[in-house]
């Protein structure tokens, strides 16, 4: 019998993330209940903070409980507690603070000073017993296993799942519009196409010079927009991460303010026009982008089939819900230019799985 184990450890959890997927839906309950919680405290604002890959997935939950709950929601300062000791929580104020481990000394600052001040404290991590978890009101376990390539993924797409799931309970415990949410038990089928996809172009793409170039640059930006630019982010991390070049991530309303002039024959751009509300600004970034002469390639989920330069994702849950699916496809083919590179993308040079900041 041949064998099909992955080639990488992070190709193999990128695609075990559908599974995490499938168990957090089933699970859904535990989450929801989270959710109801927030929605009772009737806050006045939420302030939602992480580091790293936890800290992309923040900013979704921003864009998420905004749209869901219909309050401001701001990224924690941290180090104004953790530097400065200055607080600011309030019992009319709810934290969610993201961290995998659970183990990140600012993470249990912030969530100990607004805990403190009568804020309502939800913890989101992989480790249900962490210290991060101890210092909570609220934990949101991500029940995503043991993630063992330093480079963090399927507990990336956890995060913005269990978001999804924690906002649509609170937009229906407070009588919001959550249609979104409808879709949710289409995710994980939608996933795997998502890699399937990704997949079939890079199989195709090997040897072209499109993927050629993406393999050569030193450079490269990752565009999104609204729901997709924490996966700009994220992706840009990854690419900084595991391929040894210099990833930046933009909305693409800010890459006209400025960053566009970074784009030339030897930057290549991936942008993320997975999500119906933001496809002319995706459109116009695209532009902007080959009139700069940076070669593109485009996630999308219109028009025809896939080719040189673009893969077409299949249709399903859209708005918030995109997220999830473009991740999955997005990281696959980062470990593909990783490796294409030389590189070891479950061991980049200089990082540890866990890294402690106050």
């Amino acid at each position: 019998m041949a064998n099909t184990a992955p080639a990488t450890i992070m190709r193999g959890e990128i695609a075990a993330s559908i599974e995490v997927v499938q168990g957090l839906i089933a699970d859904r309950a535990r989450l929801e209940a989270i959710g109801v919680q927030l929605a009772e405290r009737r806050p006045k604002v939420i302030v939602v903070a992480g580091r790293g890959t936890s800290d992309h997935a923040a900013i979704y939950g921003r864009y998420l409980l905004e749209h869901a709950v219909g309050v401001p929601v701001a990224l924690a300062a941290a180090s104004l507690v953790t530097q400065y000791g200055i607080e600011t929580a309030s019992p009319e104020s709810v934290l969610i603070a993201f961290s995998q481990s659970g183990a990140g000394p600012d993470m249990i600052a912030l969530v100990e000073s607004a805990r403190r001040r009568g804020a309502l404290t939800i913890a989101l991590t992989n480790e249900a017993a962490s210290p991060l978890a101890t210092a909570a009101d609220a934990t949101v376990y991500l029940a995503a296993g043991e993630e063992r390539a330093v480079a963090a993924t399927k507990t990336y797409i956890a995060e913005l799942v269990c978001v999804a799931l924690i906002a649509a309970a609170a937009a229906r415990a407070l009588g919001r519009d959550a249609a979104w949410a409808n879709d949710l038990q289409q995710l994980p089928e939608r996933m795997r196409g998502a890699l399937a996809a990704a997949d079939a172009w890079i199989a195709a793409a090997r040897g072209s010079s499109q993927f050629a170039g993406m393999l050569a640059a030193d450079r490269a930006l990752v565009v999104g927009r609204g729901f997709e630019f924490p996966n700009a982010l994220e992706f840009a991390l990854k690419l900084r991460e595991t391929t040894g070049a210099f990833g930046d991530g933009y909305s693409a309303a800010d890459l006209l303010h400025g960053p566009i002039a970074s784009a030339g024959a030897g930057v290549p751009a991936i942008l993320l026009a997975t999500d119906t509300a933001t496809m002319e600004s995706m459109e116009i970034a695209r532009q902007r982008l080959a009139v700069a002469g940076s070669p593109t390639l485009t996630l999308r989920t219109s028009g025809g089939a896939s080719d040189a330069a673009s893969i077409r994702l299949p249709d399903g849950p859209a708005g918030p819900l995109s997220a999830p699916a473009t991740a999955i496809a997005g990281l696959a083919l980062i470990e593909a230019i990783a490796t294409g590179r030389g590189r070891n993308p479950d061991a980049p040079a200089g990082l540890t799985k866990v890294t402690k900041t106050l």
